[in-house]
This record gives structure tokens, C-alpha cells and sequence, in this order.
């Protein structure tokens, strides 16, 4: 697909009419240099969507001690939402800009790098050359403008590209083996609740041959904070990892314990994964109810064991979990 290249013109000026122009073409909340960050900028290209593609944009920046790459895009397949840290290939460290988690480690071209999401909107910055520190591209990122904060409080289902064009990008993944809905499009029949504490109910995905659904909350302050659930039929059971202990894994580290929790006459053993650093993503997943419980929750300056704890006694206690009784 064509990249539309922007002219931004001797004036260095970011103009409405080129921000219109751009928010067109796109299905996610920009983050765009300022007027003293605009000086500084080149190459800005942006990847319209069709049917085919997916939207993006880059440009790169001149800093103090290096030249980095800016590159935003909606990160809407596997598990989307959930993951803080999509271009690194080993885990990083954390940073805080406007209550949002991002980290900064190394990508995997071994350039320096970070990655951070407003709403939907997915911002990957690496050194493409010279040796600007972790402190200058994060102070970078913190002084651009977010545009057209209304995109990102669209629902899932009616901004993503995956869901919308039921286009996965490496084939069928989980996110295509659902049909996507607004909550208040379909009726639920008091089956799944509306909020999860702080969080809402964002978007519902209803299996289109077997018996699953899919939920996810967002965070209602920051529109960023994700919390992915699924609710699947044992046929779909993925190769989940029951290692027990810290320090598992590569891209991320993790700290899984076993839990069980007492049900009725018996107790329910509980996966329960917490990323190793200090504002972890959490991650369990149990069998119950001929079904397989999944979750994801993204990295939070928030709290979020007690969502975990809301999240398992909602499941166990007073949610239907038979997908049928969802009417469209």
C-alpha cells in the first residue's frame, strides 16, 4: 500500500487542515509533535487504511544525542490491548506518562526502544542512530500532542481493522474466531456485568462456530488499561504454560503460583501469572464449567489484584457462562 508522504512546508507549522487531513485516514488517536518538536522532524509518512491494510504512520526526529523513529499504529490482534510492551524483545523497564504504564528495553532490530499506548493508539519510538538515552526519548514522547482523543473512546468493535474487516494478520487468531459487537447491541440477558470496579465493558466477540465469548473492559479514566477475558469451549484450550515460580519466560518475566480457590464441594486450581516488575500485566486462566477461563490485564499504575479477585468471583458466582444465552 502507498504511503502518503506530508510536505509540513518551510513553516514548520502543524496546521488543522493537515491534522483533518491525517485523522481521516486513520482509526486511532494520533500523538504528533508540538511546535518546537515540529522543527525537527522529516520523513513523515502515513499508511492510509483500505480493505487490504491496516493504517500507520512514522516519521523520525532529530535529538540531542540521536535520531529516532516514531511509528503509531492500533495494535488490534492477538490479545490486542493488553500487551505495554509490543516491540521489545525482552522485558523492559517501566516508565509513567499521564497515569499510563510504558517500558523502554531493546527491540528486536537491538535498537534502544520503548513503547507505550494512549486509548487504542500503539507508539513504538527506537534509536535509528546515534545514542539518545532512555530519559531524552521518554521526555520526547511526553511532549507529544495526543489528536483527536475521540477516536480512542470509540468501542473495539467499531474502530478496530480486525474487526471491522475480520482480517486477522497472521490468519485466523483469537480475535477473528469472534464476531464483534457493541454490549448495547446485542442482549446479554444480565449474563456478563456492565463494570468491573473501575473498568467498563467495552466490546463483546460471540464465537461464530463454537461456543465462546470474549469481553473487554477499558479503564474508564485513562481509556487505556485493558482487561481481556475468554470464555471458551475445551476444544479451543491453547498450550498454556503450568510452570510454577519466577522468572519464567524470555520476552517478559513472569511470577506464576498455583491457586485454589474453594467451590462448592471442591476447589478450582487457578494459573495465576504476575509480570515481574514493578506495574506487572497479570495474566490466569482455570477450567470450569466444561469451559477455559482466560485473562489478561494489562500493565496498570492501578492496583489491579483486585480486579483479578472481582473478575474470579463474578466467573464463579454470578455469571452465565454458557454463550447461548447472548441474543444478537
Amino acid at each position: 500500500m502507498k504511503h502518503i508522504n506530508f510536505n509540513w512546508g518551510c513553516e514548520n507549522i502543524i496546521t488543522h487542515k493537515l491534522l483533518d487531513e491525517i485523522v481521516k485516514h486513520i482509526n486511532f488517536s494520533p500523538l504528533l509533535p508540538n511546535d518546537k518538536q515540529i522543527q525537527n522532524i522529516y520523513n513523515f509518512s502515513l499508511r492510509p487504511e483500505t480493505k487490504d491494510d491496516r493504517s500507520s504512520l512514522y516519521f523520525y526526529a532529530k535529538l540531542q544525542n540521536g535520531i529516532i523513529r516514531v511509528k503509531q499504529f492500533f495494535y488490534d490482534w492477538a490479545w490486542p490491548f493488553i500487551y505495554a510492551d509490543t516491540n521489545l524483545v525482552k522485558q523492559g523497564n517501566p516508565f509513567i506518562i499521564n497515569n499510563r504504564v510504558g517500558f523502554v528495553g531493546i527491540d528486536y532490530k537491538n535498537n534502544k526502544a520503548l513503547s507505550y499506548s494512549v486509548g487504542f493508539t500503539t507508539v513504538e519510538i527506537s534509536v535509528f542512530e546515534g545514542d539518545a538515552t532512555d530519559d531524552e526519548i521518554i521526555e520526547y514522547l511526553a511532549n507529544l500532542m495526543v489528536i483527536n482523543l475521540d477516536l480512542a473512546k470509540k468501542s473495539f468493535a467499531t474502530a478496530s481493522y480486525t474487526a471491522r474487516y475480520d482480517q486477522g494478520k497472521w490468519g485466523e487468531d483469537e480475535v477473528t474466531r469472534v464476531k464483534w459487537f457493541k454490549p448495547e447491541t446485542i442482549n446479554l440477558k444480565n449474563s456478563f456485568s456492565e463494570t468491573l470496579l473501575d473498568y467498563k465493558l467495552d466490546s463483546v466477540g460471540i464465537g461464530k462456530e463454537t461456543n465462546e465469548v470474549q469481553l473487554l473492559y477499558r479503564q474508564k479514566v485513562n481509556l487505556t488499561d485493558g482487561c481481556w477475558i475468554s470464555i471458551a469451549p475445551h476444544t479451543l484450550e491453547q498450550d498454556l504454560p503450568k510452570t510454577l515460580g519466577r522468572n519464567i519466560g524470555i520476552r517478559q518475566k513472569w511470577r506464576f503460583r498455583l491457586l485454589k480457590i474453594p467451590y462448592e464441594n471442591r476447589k478450582i486450581e487457578v494459573y495465576y501469572g504476575v509480570q515481574e516488575t514493578k506495574y506487572p500485566a497479570r495474566w490466569f486462566w482455570f477450567s470450569f464449567d466444561n469451559k477455559i477461563i482466560q485473562c489478561h490485564i494489562r500493565s496498570s499504575v492501578y492496583e489491579t489484584s483486585s480486579l483479578v479477585r472481582e473478575i474470579l468471583i463474578k466467573i464463579l458466582f454470578t455469571w452465565q457462562l454458557d454463550c447461548n444465552v447472548i441474543s444478537k
